[in-house]
């Protein structure tokens, strides 16, 4: 039953991107879409997935037979993963990683951003990254080592220097989850307020929270945009929306989970 759900959703997602399965979802050398809470992530015939204190790479030159070619340790904790300008974004419960994969089957850490030393506390920490800009959420979470986390914030980082990552605002958020990007929008799912929370990104070092254009529904974990649809995943259903610009968002479908 599982599988004929995931198959209704990856067509469905198809028919919306205007892609086929082959082009976009078995093709080892596209990137295909995915939310930003995902523990793999494919690119240039590799492989990238997580374990809870290592990221591992496989070769995907036989996508029949993955070959496990490489493992670099961690911290534990590690729980998303994205590539963005052959660059490899992961977020753990405590850090964000960033890799470089100059040589794709041989990753190397660049920087670890520790955040519990700038006194953040996490679960569950996605990322997405713009131009020079990675924005990541992190959430209230209970007994992590016996603390509790008091903020769950969307943090903006400056990642122009990879080995160095600075965070340069910060806004608080009731409960975040996942989060993507329209354009000069990002849109981060908020489940402690039942909202789709917008900011506007144009300028990184000044972004603006767009409290008029918030959009509810119940327990949003994460979406995927691509071009004019947005599919938003709650804990129940799959949400469908066109999106003819930030202040014109309208939901087309829905299909259970």
């Amino acid at each position: 039953m599982k599988n004929i759900l995931y198959s209704t959703i990856i067509a469905t997602i198809c028919i919306l991107a205007a892609c086929s399965l082959n082009d976009e979802f078995d093709a080892p050398n596209s990137d295909g879409k995915s939310g930003s809470i995902t523990k793999f992530t494919i690119h240039n015939n590799y492989m990238y997935a997580l374990n809870p204190n290592e990221v591992q790479t496989y070769s995907l030159e036989n996508p029949d037979e993955p070959e496990l070619v490489h493992t670099i340790e961690t911290d534990y904790g590690l729980e998303t993963i994205i590539v963005y300008d052959n660059t490899v974004y992961v977020g753990s419960r405590n850090s964000l990683y960033i890799l470089d994969i100059s040589a794709p089957y041989q990753p190397e850490i660049l920087s670890e951003s520790n955040r519990v030393e700038l006194g953040f506390f996490s679960g569950c920490d996605p990322v997405v990254v713009k131009d020079n800009y990675a924005y990541s959420t992190i959430k209230i979470i209970d007994n992590i080592c016996g603390t509790f986390n008091a903020r769950s914030l969307l943090l903006v980082y400056d990642v122009s220097d990879k080995s160095n990552p600075k965070i340069v605002s910060e806004f608080l958020l009731d409960q975040p989850n996942g989060l993507a990007y329209i354009g000069n929008h990002l849109v981060v799912c908020d489940e402690g307020s039942d909202q789709l929370v917008i900011f506007d990104i144009t300028d990184p070092l000044n972004v603006q929270q767009l409290f008029d254009n918030n959009i509810n529904i119940t327990d949003p974990v994460d979406l995927i945009i691509h071009d004019s649809k947005m599919i938003v995943s709650t804990k129940t259903s799959f949400n469908i929306y066109n999106i003819n610009s930030i202040t014109d968002i309208s939901q087309t479908g829905i299909i259970p989970k």
